[in-house]
């Protein structure tokens, strides 16, 4: 009897789940969403667009993890990724804070390159995993980036337990229990069948 395979899902489609999801919370984060629509379905699709884009940060942080194992070039992806929060962070400012700048809040950007040098450092010195972690969650507390400490925490886990599924949907969904929706990230993630796609 044929085994059914149901790992269908490619990083490219990985991408754009967490691309379409993020954007729907923008929309409703950012306040748009009560410019299309009358008060009462506005209230209504702000809740659902917020459910709904609570999938999107988990699905990137996996995304993150595969790309650091699979990368040639750790180095680039660095710069890329500073290049990007440095850009973004400005338009995420004025969308959902008021101002060009704001010290009080940073773009999630911020916290995946926190993600990616706290990885480098759980690469070269692989016994002191635990520590790299705390450090990574430190930092993004610090700074105040998107998600704070729940993104280097996710990240540490998926990347100790990636050859290891069941203990890495485990703590997933513990790490993030604080917002159920961002359960079903775990449907997509868990049918991600190795290959990079089309992007």
């Amino acid at each position: 009897m044929e085994k059914i395979k149901i790992k269908f899902f490619s990083s490219a489609v990985l991408k754009y789940i967490a691309m379409v999801t993020m954007l729907i919370d923008h929309i409703g984060a950012s306040g748009l969403i009560f410019l299309m629509f009358n008060i009462g379905i506005s209230m209504r699709m702000y809740y659902i667009s917020r459910m709904i884009g609570r999938v999107a940060f988990p699905i990137y942080l996996f995304l993150l993890v595969e790309g650091f194992v699979h990368t040639k070039n750790i180095k680039k992806y660095i710069i890329r990724l500073t290049l990007f929060a440095i850009l973004s962070e400005v338009p995420f400012d004025m969308a959902f804070w008021g101002g060009f700048v704001n010290m009080q809040h940073q773009n999630v950007m911020w916290s995946l390159l926190i993600c990616v040098i706290m990885l480098c450092g759980i690469k070269k010195y692989p016994d002191f995993s635990v520590i790299f972690v705390g450090i990574g969650c430190f930092t993004a507390w610090l700074i105040k980036s998107d998600y704070e400490y729940i993104g280097p925490l996710a990240v540490g886990c998926m990347y100790l337990f990636r050859e290891r599924a069941v203990y890495k949907n485990i703590a997933t969904a513990i790490i993030f229990s604080f917002e159920p929706p961002a359960l079903f990230s775990l449907i997509p993630i868990n049918m991600y069948n190795g290959e990079k796609g089309k992007s």
